[in-house]
């Protein structure tokens, strides 16, 4: 029995949550050495150079630079994909991360709605119970408890929510018809530079935490697998699946993380974290309903 181009893509979009999951006590320890956007900046850029090489390294590609409205399409989906990383940065300042993991992860809800207006599309309602399902997931899993507590980070936090369910829909809308190796270099590129001008309006002291040791580490890891192939998967494999069903793929990342750190450093998960990473993984079962093609 053939496996169906649906449950691939859906497959690999889970890995790539797996890596951003697996890679997250990686990134908050590079955090403690250097400030976000020089890391953002060095992150972005190696996986800009090695897109950039895959792209000069066939011609057809190399023309399809020549296209405007890529650089339009490219230009868009790095600006939300910046405005999702800066604002969800600026929000941990004044909030603690269980509660940014939890209003991050409200893009699950925001994607259905979005989709509706945006790609003249609705949801199934397996999808919408699915997203419900999966926000309360999120609220075991990070400590719903701890959303009493307001300030600006919350604001912050709830934008970067709306920005990046924006990018996943503007994905489905924009991104079809596209090279996604190219497609995905502009976005990087686009991202990489947005992430300079930060680095450069704070100072550029910041740069010469870069060779500690654990920062090339997550540089490294982050920028290759976390990053190139990570937004690469997403153009690619999207397409093949539905905004909405990719949203709760992405809500896994917290479970993931939860997860490696109890198998990696024997972290405990209460009784909430589990019910929440059960509410999860039980959203995407349920949200998986397209019949296979």
């Amino acid at each position: 029995m053939l496996i169906s181009s649906r449950f691939w893509a859906n497959s690999i979009l889970l890995l790539v949550t797996l890596i951003w999951g697996a890679t997250f006590t990686l990134t908050k320890s590079a955090l403690t050495k250097i400030p976000v956007f020089p890391y953002l900046t060095m992150r972005f850029l190696l996986a800009t150079l090695v897109m950039s090489v895959l792209v000069f390294w066939d011609r057809d590609r190399m023309k399809s630079l020549h296209n405007f409205k890529l650089w339009m399409t490219g230009t868009s989906l790095g600006v939300l994909l910046f405005l999702g990383y800066a604002l969800q940065t600026l929000g941990l300042q004044t909030i603690d991360p269980a509660v940014s993991a939890f209003l991050t992860g409200l893009s699950v809800i925001l994607v259905p709605i979005m989709a509706i207006f945006v790609l003249r599309q609705q949801s199934q309602w397996r999808t919408w119970i699915a997203a419900v399902i999966a926000a309360v997931g999120l609220g075991f899993l990070n400590g719903i408890h701890q959303l009493g507590h307001f300030s600006i980070g919350t604001v912050e936090t709830l934008a970067c929510a709306v920005f990046l369910a924006m990018q996943i829909v503007a994905v489905d809308k924009w991104a079809i018809g596209y090279d996604s190796i190219s497609l995905t270099t502009i976005e990087l590129l686009i991202v990489t530079l947005l992430s300079f001008v930060m680095s450069v309006h704070d100072g550029l002291s910041g740069f010469r935490q870069g060779t500690s040791g654990i920062v090339l580490i997550a540089v490294i890891v982050n920028g290759l697998l976390g990053t190139a192939f990570a937004y690469w998967a997403q153009l690619r494999f999207q397409r093949l699946t539905s905004a909405s069903y990719v949203a709760v793929i992405f809500t896994m990342e917290p479970v993931f993380a939860a997860g490696i750190a109890f198998i990696a450093y024997h972290e405990m998960m209460g009784i909430s974290a589990l019910l929440g990473g059960a509410l999860i993984v039980a959203s995407m079962l349920l949200a998986d309903a397209v019949p296979n093609t």
